[in-house]
C-alpha cells in the first residue's frame, strides 16, 4: 500500500465587487496533476518542520501551506495582513520572513477539511485544506515552471466553466467550490468551516465503476 504524503492546500477568498472569488492556478501540463485548476499548495516539506513542529502537528501543515501559496501565486500571509512574498523558496523563503519581521499567519488559517487519497489510488495524499482572506492581495505572481496561470473567479463561475469543459478539476477541488457556492460571502464561509473538527477526515470510497462516491463538507451534515 503506497505511503500517505503529508500536504496542505490554502483556499484564498476575497471579496468582489459581485461576491466573493476564490485564487485558483493552473498546474504545467507535464507536471503533477499536468493542466488541472487547483488551489495552491502542495507537500509538507522537512523545511516546514520547525520550531519541534513534527508531521502529526496541525502547524507544519499550515506553515506549508502558506509556503506554497508565497511560493506558487507570490502571495504571503502575514500577521499584518497579505503582502508580496519574496522570489524564494523553502527555507530561504522562512529566513527571509525571520530577517524582516514579519510573522506568518498560521492562526489566521481556517481548517475546512482533510482529505486522504483511496487506498486504491497509486499515489496517497493526507490533504489538510484550509481558508483564508485577503480582501486587499498583492498582485499574483505565478511561478512559471509547476504553475502557468490563475484566475480569481466566483466559485459559481468556476463550477460553470468546468461544466462546459473549460477547466479540468479533481474531485477535492470541485467539491470545495460546491461548498463554498452555497456560502453568501468569505464571512460565511469562515464561520461555516469553524468548529468543524472531527467532520473534516473524509476518505472517498471508490465504487466499483471506478467513480467516487459523493462526499460532504462542513455544515453539509449534521
Amino acid at each position: 500500500m503506497p505511503s500517505l504524503d503529508p500536504a496542505a492546500t490554502v483556499i484564498l477568498l476575497r471579496e468582489g465587487s459581485n461576491g466573493f472569488e476564490v485564487l485558483m492556478v493552473e498546474r504545467n501540463a507535464m507536471g503533477a496533476f499536468g493542466s488541472m485548476v487547483v488551489f495552491p499548495g502542495g507537500r509538507v516539506d522537512q523545511c516546514d518542520l520547525r520550531n519541534g513542529y513534527s508531521v502529526a502537528d496541525d502547524e507544519s501543515h499550515r506553515m506549508a501551506g502558506i509556503r506554497e501559496l508565497a511560493e506558487e501565486a507570490g502571495i504571503l500571509l502575514t500577521g499584518g495582513g497579505a503582502v508580496a512574498a519574496p522570489p524564494l523558496k523553502g527555507t530561504d523563503l522562512y529566513d527571509w520572513v525571520d530577517s524582516s519581521g514579519h510573522t506568518l499567519a498560521i492562526r489566521d488559517l481556517t481548517l475546512v477539511s482533510r482529505w486522504v487519497t483511496p487506498e486504491v489510488s497509486p499515489r496517497r495524499f493526507d490533504t489538510r485544506f484550509y481558508l483564508a482572506v485577503a480582501n486587499d492581495p498583492p498582485e499574483v505572481v505565478i511561478d512559471g515552471d509547476e504553475l502557468i496561470d490563475h484566475l480569481w473567479i466566483r466559485p459559481s463561475d468556476a463550477l460553470s466553466r468546468h461544466n462546459a469543459g473549460e477547466l479540468y478539476m479533481i474531485l477535492p477541488t470541485l467539491a470545495h467550490l460546491r461548498w463554498l457556492a452555497r456560502r453568501n460571502s468569505s464571512s460565511d464561509a469562515i464561520t461555516s468551516a469553524r468548529g468543524a473538527d472531527g467532520r473534516t477526515l473524509i476518505r472517498p470510497e471508490v465504487r466499483e465503476d471506478g467513480s467516487l462516491v459523493p462526499v460532504h463538507l462542513p455544515a453539509d451534515v449534521s
